[in-house]
């Protein structure tokens, strides 16, 4: 993509700002941990040299049948090393560095940090290390397709108030009205409740429904600020349709304002999903989720601190720099410098 010559200075000063630099590499680390979180937790090898073949257990999954295991569906590859081991077998296998799976739960319950266990266990025996890298993907998943959502959603809306105006504008803005007076999580949580479904993506619907509002109305600014320019007015003396208008001349001009909101709004769907997953009313158990987290280090938290302190810290990390990123993008687009 060529940048224009004001492209290229928005982003030249983006890039000179320290914090920008700190928000970047902390978030750069925590989405490459969380993205990857498979070569650095799972209780399964990321290869297994047994019997002549090669065998990457991670990522394929295989058949019990395969190493001759019969009498049940899950193969644990800990015990199969450790028996070829012993039985003096040629069995090569590589694990990650936590060799424990997210789900998995161990007879350690609430044990404090050790060598086996980095971050300790939770109530149910479960690595805490494993529970935060795989629970704070699943907030990265949720908090960008809240906001591509969000974003699609209000984009439309707010664009069709902008520029066509009268009833249209009229109508549309009672019903923003009337979703910003509901109560947000008071309502989340009776749809939740009534469906009998707690989801990811019926979670996540329910949360943009209530959520657009704010983007269509910054949308619907700009289209009425844009909508009288000389350029518009250009267009529509030499024939141009509404549709190319709005998308070739208007819309353009009015996404660069908005789009410096993309990091607060990420930032706010994965607090949102938090905040869900600690009441209880967010994605369904056992999926790892970092409100979960800090649900049981609340419940636990004179025998097991551990459980509120890091999920805790790994939270602040991933807001504070996406929040970095954003005031950053902020300073550097901001149309009066």
């Amino acid at each position: 993509m060529i940048l224009t010559p004001l492209g290229r200075r928005r982003w030249n000063s983006f890039f000179r700002q320290k914090r920008a630099w700190v928000g970047l590499v902390s978030f750069g680390l925590v989405f490459l941990l969380s993205s990857t979180a498979e070569l650095w937790s799972n209780s399964k090898p990321l290869v297994l040299k047994r019997d002549g073949q090669t065998y990457f257990p991670a990522f394929v999954r295989y058949a019990p049948e395969l190493f001759g295991i019969t009498d049940t569906f899950v193969v644990d590859f800990r015990e199969l090393v450790a028996r070829d081991i012993a039985a003096g077998k040629e069995t090569f296998s590589i694990f990650p560095l936590n060799e424990w799976d997210p789900y998995e739960q161990t007879q350690d319950v609430m044990v404090r940090p050790s060598a086996k266990h980095w971050l300790g266990t939770d109530s149910l025996g479960r690595d805490v290390v494993a529970r935060l890298l795989y629970g704070i993907r699943v907030s990265l998943v949720y908090g960008v397709l809240f906001y591509l959502m969000t974003f699609a959603l209000g984009v439309v809306i707010g664009s069709i108030q902008g520029y066509f105006g009268g009833k249209t504008d009229f109508v549309t803005e009672r019903g923003k009205e009337l979703i910003e007076i509901l109560p947000f999580l008071s309502v989340v949580i009776l749809v939740n409740g009534l469906l009998k479904s707690d989801s990811f993506w019926v979670t996540l619907s329910v949360v943009v429904v209530l959520s657009w509002v704010s983007v269509a109305s910054q949308m619907r600014a700009q289209f009425l600020s844009l909508r009288r320019r000389e350029f518009c007015d250009a267009a529509r003396a030499a024939g141009a349709s509404d549709a190319r208008i709005i998308f070739k001349h208007i819309l353009p001009n009015a996404l660069t304002p908005i789009l410096t909101l993309t990091p607060f709004t990420i930032a706010a769907g994965i607090s949102t999903l938090t905040v869900l997953d600690y009441l209880g009313f967010g994605l369904s158990p056992p999926t790892p989720s970092v409100g979960e987290l800090l649900q049981q280090g609340r419940s636990y938290i004179q025998n097991a601190a551990w459980l509120l302190i890091a999920p805790t810290a790994v939270l602040c990390v991933t807001l504070i720099s996406i929040n970095l990123i954003g005031e950053s993008l902020r300073e550097a687009f901001d149309p009066r410098k």
